[in-house]
């Protein structure tokens, strides 16, 4: 499925004229298949569309960190590729024939030591550039090293995820907690771990705090601590702020996408070529917006943007698993070999309320006894394991003042929930600041036990090293 998804995310940045030429077939509207939902869904998110985030934040989250603030890294990082078949495992759809397994990637020290699970940002895969970043830190401090996709990136979705929709905090978690259950059964032989924390970013953050929740009930797993960096507060929120910013910077219409794609084509041709990847992730996306863009409204545009390839992927499939027939005829799937442009287009001017209301809300609704859409609102904030982070000494999050997925009473609200176990830059946007020294130094003193119980709660800049 990593080439049908990446497929199909390019596809939906086409010229909107090649999907409307001639020798093509005319798009069915989106509601040819299915009937759209009586119920109200989700009320718009509040605060602005960059939410905490300025014109300086937008550059750091597309940029990352300048080189002379990266933290030092080792040479080299032994790195074993894993392909998981997991007990639960379903017939896949036959467009989805490349993900039958999951892959994960496992950096093994040479001796006894700790293991840190490293879990990605929405829509990531287990080896994106942040996780790298990550996993090279952790492995020169001493620890083993497992990075696994986000649960809604595609090939999670396809070869572990029990529903085939995404997007549900608990049971995306429950998903990751049974997968790495299975994944350390089966780690190489001669592997000896001595502890075990999890640590993720950005929507990955949330899922590492509910595997933990998970463990403190179930104890298949012994995690010690858990990290948190640049957590989403509200899942809904957080995504319904970047669907605000896409339509003001590039419009609900082809015209805004096609007159930025146009922008995007040539940087993005020379990273697809020189890449080994063929995935369109975010790291990939803000590599080429990074090396073309030089307006606030066009960082925004590729910030937006990029999130929402992530959902284009999620939601098809989750049309095709649910079947609810949004933009895929549940009675005659999409092949191998068959075209995915349509589909594209149609899922790139839909934003999370459409995937909400009509995938996400509809299977959960009907396979969730008692649910509402109040309470799946309510089950996707962190507050659902509020308890556990206020009290729990073993959970630590970092996050940045100027964070667009977060508002300020959410700032306030992990400020007062995390207490002294929380780090809150000055700066650095949403991910930003990655990998630079004063954050890396800062997640290695939680992970060891060294983080203060008292003590100045904000750092400003990155300015010693690890």
């Amino acid at each position: 499925m990593k080439f049908a998804l990446a497929a199909l995310a390019l596809a939906s940045m086409m010229p909107a004229a090649r999907a409307q030429s001639p020798a093509a077939p005319a798009a069915p509207p989106a509601s040819s298949y299915s009937s759209a939902p009586a119920a109200p869904s989700l009320a718009p998110a509040p605060g602005p569309p960059t939410g905490l985030a300025g014109p300086a934040a937008l550059r750091e989250t597309v940029f990352g960190p300048p080189p002379e603030d990266l933290a030092p890294l080792p040479a080299r990082v032994p790195l074993l590729e894993m392909d998981v078949l997991t007990s639960w495992h379903r017939p896949l759809p036959a467009v989805f024939w490349f993900d039958a397994r999951l892959r994960v990637w496992f950096s093994a020290q040479p001796r006894p030591a700790p293991l840190v699970i490293l879990i990605a940002g929405t829509g990531g895969s287990g080896n994106s550039a942040k996780l790298g970043t990550l996993r090279a830190v952790l492995y020169g401090a001493g620890y083993h090293v497992l990075t696994l996709p986000s649960p809604t990136f595609p090939g999670f979705i396809a070869a572990a995820s029990s529903t085939g929709v995404a997007g549900d905090l608990l049971q995306d978690g429950q998903d990751l907690y049974a997968t790495l259950a299975e994944i350390l059964a089966h780690l190489p032989p001669g592997v000896r771990i001595t502890d075990i924390d999890v640590v993720g970013y950005s929507l990955g953050g949330a899922n590492a705090a509910i595997v933990k929740s998970i463990d403190a009930r179930e104890h298949r797993l012994h995690v010690h601590r858990a990290v948190l960096i640049n957590p989403p507060v509200s899942l809904f929120d957080s995504v319904g702020r970047l669907d605000k910013l896409y339509a003001i910077s590039l419009g609900n219409g082809d015209a805004g996408v096609e007159e930025f794609y146009q922008r995007l084509y040539a940087a993005l041709a020379n990273l697809y070529r020189a890449s080994d990847r063929v995935s369109l992730d975010e790291d990939f996306l803000l590599g080429a917006a990074a090396s073309v863009l030089k307006t606030d409204r066009e960082f925004a545009a590729a910030i937006a943007l990029s999130f929402r390839l992530d959902l284009v992927n999620m939601f098809f499939a989750g049309d095709l698993y649910s079947g609810a027939g949004v933009v895929v005829d549940p009675r005659h799937p999409p092949q191998v070999g068959d075209s995915l442009e349509r589909i594209g287009i149609e899922l790139r001017s839909m934003p999370f309320s459409a995937y909400f209301d009509r995938v996400f809300a509809p299977y959960y609704l009907k396979h969730r006894p008692g649910s509402t859409v109040a309470s799946l609102i309510a089950q996707n904030r962190l507050s659902v394991i509020g308890d556990a982070l206020a009290t729990d000494p073993d959970y630590f999050a970092q996050t940045n003042r100027d964070d667009l997925i977060l508002d300020g009473p959410e700032l306030a609200w992990l400020e007062s929930t995390f207490g002294a176990r929380i780090v809150v830059y000055e700066q650095g946007g949403h991910v930003g600041n990655l990998g630079e020294r004063q954050p890396t130094h800062d997640l290695l003193d939680m992970l060891a036990g060294r983080w203060p119980e008292h003590g100045a709660s904000e750092r400003a800049s990155p300015e010693h090293g690890s």
